[in-house]
């Protein structure tokens, strides 16, 4: 039972360390219970206010700039991405390091990994930033930038650098509001951050002509605000931690890499998946075809926040569940998680799919309904490459990140390659790319995730199988009702929109509670959220 313990947390710490800490870790797990709702409500009201300002910041920057420049938008966030996976690693494992030492009330060591995780995010700004300006200046060259925009394209990407130079040490700090459970201070320096960027856009956007460099500006001086918004959480919640580049220590560094390696392996593959579209749209079919290629891209993205913040509230209850040695609800718990993500998502996706030209005409304009082909390829497949991600939960609650990372980052690089092949070669167009991300994707998730993990838990290779299946069907009955209703009615405004959408979205809740979901599962559901709730 201690061995299944010291396996679970992170850094693999020593078993009479976690003897020491168990009552300061109790503590701080009711704790994390006690804060559950308004954690849940913080990360649910950051997901709306998200996606309404997403949906807005399209189309504005369109209306303003023109659909071949705003391209260069998303697409120096693209870029941006690449650089941002090499200090995500060392993140990850500055999270999990510090999140422990804290939960131990292990104030000594919290200051030796804290110091040292400045130490080692420095080097690698030290060590990136000169490449990333060197990039930067060469960009408008190695990119399709429309005639007469390189040197905004040169500022745009260099506010973008700097603004990854400064999140890095952000998210340093953005871990104690993690450790402590106050999502609902996390929240408020998103907002503020969120304010700053719009804001200035705005203002920006009023007093001068729109720029490029305009929204890169933004871009840096939201990055500060959230730099002296967590800044300010880690004097509040963690005055006892100081910077004291002494306490910098080369071997807990080494053994934070060494934790973070095959992170980084899956995070680079998972960027091949995730940030490989508009670079391949700008380079082959060029500006115009990758701006309009990533106004769509905002609607996968929506969706993946939305299942990032359902599944916030349900990793920790895998993890519990797993350092408590209880396998058996562990897989129930499991199975649930990717049935309840599969059938939450089926109500999105089949209402995108199924209402994409409508969509797209009152969203940003009737020139992008022909665009509603490349929705449904981009966000049909979600119902079931989302619905697996409780399972990377269990995979790292269980420490098997070794051969998932290479699985993903050879299926990146297998994404890459086909996106580039069919683009030059199939005669398919700009939609060749969303396919190739499509098929990748969903064989990694269906011929590998749950195989492996029921694998790992030595159970029957289709164990997770028929839980992702019900999404699937989900997402096939409302994209086609969805359609019928979008086929039968003109929807011309965003009224008519919303008023079908709530009307399927109500029928679908109804029947996903008393068909998608059997007695047990409905059982289960409410006792771990009454008992998460009763903490």
């Amino acid at each position: 039972m201690r061995h299944d313990i010291a396996r679970a947390l992170p850094g693999h710490v020593r078993v009479e360390e976690v003897q020491s800490g168990d009552q300061a870790l109790s503590a701080k797990l009711s704790e994390g219970g006690r804060r559950l709702p308004i954690n849940v409500l913080s990360n649910m009201t950051w997901m709306v206010l998200n996606g309404i300002v997403g949906a807005w910041y399209t189309p504005y920057l369109i209306r303003h700039l023109g659909i071949a420049v705003y391209g260069l938008v998303p697409l120096a966030s693209s870029v941006t991405y690449y650089l941002t996976i090499l200090t995500q690693g060392l993140n990850s494992a500055i999270s999990r390091f510090l999140t422990v030492d804290l939960a131990r009330d292990d104030i000594g060591a919290a200051n030796r990994t804290f110091n040292t995780s400045i130490v080692g995010g420095l080097t690698i700004v030290i060590v990136l930033l000169p490449l990333a300006l060197v990039f930067s200046w060469f960009a408008p060259q190695v990119f399709d930038v429309p005639p007469g925009f390189e040197r905004e394209a040169h500022s745009l990407m260099l506010f973008t650098t700097a603004a990854f130079t400064v999140t890095t040490f952000a998210s340093t700090l953005a871990v104690f509001s993690y450790a402590y459970h106050r999502f609902d201070l996390r929240l408020l320096v998103n907002v503020i951050r969120l304010v700053t960027q719009m804001g200035s856009l705005l203002v920006l956007f009023t007093v001068l002509s729109p720029r490029l460099w305009q929204v890169g500006l933004g871009i840096f001086l939201s990055a500060l605000v959230s730099l002296l918004g967590h800044g300010v959480l880690w004097r509040r919640l963690a005055p006892e931690l100081k910077i004291r580049l002494k306490l910098f220590d080369p071997s807990h560094l080494k053994q934070m890499l060494g934790f973070s390696g095959w992170v980084l392996v899956n995070q680079v593959g998972s960027l091949l998946f995730l940030n490989i579209d508009l670079i391949v749209a700008n380079l082959v079919f060029g500006a115009e075809v990758a701006g309009r290629y990533g106004a769509v891209l905002v609607l996968p993205t929506l969706l993946r926040t939305l299942v990032a913040t359902v599944d916030d509230v349900l990793k920790p209850v895998i993890l519990t569940l797993y350092a408590q040695n209880n396998p058996s609800r562990l897989l129930r718990v499991s199975c649930l998680s990717v049935k309840f993500i599969g059938l939450v998502t089926a109500l999105p996706v089949g209402l995108i799919c199924g209402l994409g030209k409508p969509l797209l005409t009152v969203w940003l304009g009737p020139e992008f309904a022909d665009l509603s082909w490349l929705v449904v390829v981009l966000v049909g497949h979600l119902c079931i490459n989302v619905a697996v991600v409780p399972l990377f939960s269990l995979l790292l609650a269980t420490g098997n990140v070794r051969i998932p990372g290479i699985v993903t980052l050879l299926m990146g690089v297998a994404n890459t390659v086909l996106a580039v092949a069919l683009a030059l070669w199939s005669g398919w167009g700009y939609i060749s790319i969303a396919i190739a991300g499509a098929i990748v994707l969903t064989a990694k998730n269906v011929l590998f995730t749950p195989l492996y993990s029921a694998r790992i838990l030595k159970l029957s290779w289709w164990t997770f199988l028929p839980s992702i299946i019900i999404g699937i069907i989900g997402s096939l009955v409302v994209g086609v009702g969805a359609y019928w209703v979008s086929a039968t009615w003109t929807l011309t405004s965003l009224w008519q929109l919303v008023l079908i959408g709530a009307i399927i979205s109500g029928v679908y809740m109804v029947a996903m509670y008393f068909g998608g979901l059997n007695a047990d599962d409905r059982y289960l559901l409410k006792s771990e959220i009454q008992r998460r709730l009763k903490r």
